[in-house]
């Protein structure tokens, strides 16, 4: 009975042993979690509180997936910034192209004029058309004083028809399509619309050529007249064209108001 009891003791407290055993290590062991591994976005403390705890807790893949969200983001804005400035070059470029290099140099504004616009070249051509005519003509019908009159009176006829012209129609009350023209051209002072297109300084020339042969019969008279009255043309699509450009005078002083109004309008 005795040995029995004690066999009875002995096998209890081997389970009781195995039992606590069993307890700790289910204890010590880690818990498994399914969820990925967590990491906080924020720690500190705030009035001496670890406010780690306080703050939302994202995974790395959320983090990583936030991170290329503000790459992708960043590289949009930059393409729409860098198509913004590519808009604005080509935007400049076609306003430089379309209103003309404005000349600074006297050869520049030389060339412009006589070699890269077709109008003045064509009336230089007409005038020594005509200035040889007359010259062929010397033999029977020499220069006179009359001659010289008209052709002085010739000039002096185009800068008053020209004044009228300007003042009356080109600033005209009414509205028509010179008087837009012409002030558009006063808005963009260095936009060259001043030559005017050939068909338009031919077409006049010929028919001041035939309006005063009409009332001068004889030739050379009619030559004389229409080469002054197409030189003076000629000088004043110059110098007006001159005006509209960059070039200085070398005559003006650096002093001058003028050579400052100058400088002030290169800017």
């Amino acid at each position: 009975m005795t040995s029995k009891t004690s066999l009875q003791q002995l096998l209890a407290a081997a389970a009781l042993c195995y039992s606590v055993n069993a307890f700790s290590a289910s204890r010590a062991a880690p818990t498994t979690h399914h969820r990925p591994r967590q990491t906080r976005l924020f720690q500190g403390t705030v009035s001496g509180r670890n406010i780690a705890a306080s703050f939302p807790i994202i995974s790395p893949e959320e983090l990583e997936a936030d991170m290329l969200i503000n790459i992708n983001n960043n590289s949009a804005s930059k393409t729409i910034s860098s198509q913004r400035e590519e808009h604005a070059i080509t935007a400049t470029t076609k306003e430089a192209t379309t209103e003309e290099l404005v000349p600074f140099t006297w050869s520049q504004a030389l060339h412009h004029f006589f070699l890269k616009d077709i109008g003045p070249p064509l009336v230089v051509l007409t005038i020594s058309g005509f200035i040889l005519t007359r010259c062929q003509l010397i033999s029977t019908t020499p220069f006179s004083i009359t001659e010289l009159a008209i052709l002085a009176s010739s000039i002096l006829i185009w800068w008053i028809q020209e004044y009228f012209f300007h003042r009356v129609l080109l600033h005209s009350p009414f509205n028509w399509i010179g008087k837009s023209i012409h002030g558009t051209h006063h808005d963009k002072e260095y936009f060259h619309i001043s030559i005017d297109p050939p068909a338009l300084l031919l077409g006049w020339l010929f028919a001041a050529h035939f309006i005063i042969k009409a009332m001068l019969p004889q030739y050379h008279l009619c030559l004389s007249a229409t080469i002054g009255y197409s030189l003076a043309g000629l000088v004043y699509e110059w110098s007006h064209y001159i005006v509209h450009t960059k070039v200085k005078p070398r005559i003006i002083p650096p002093t001058s108001p003028t050579y400052q109004q100058l400088s002030i309008l290169e800017r």
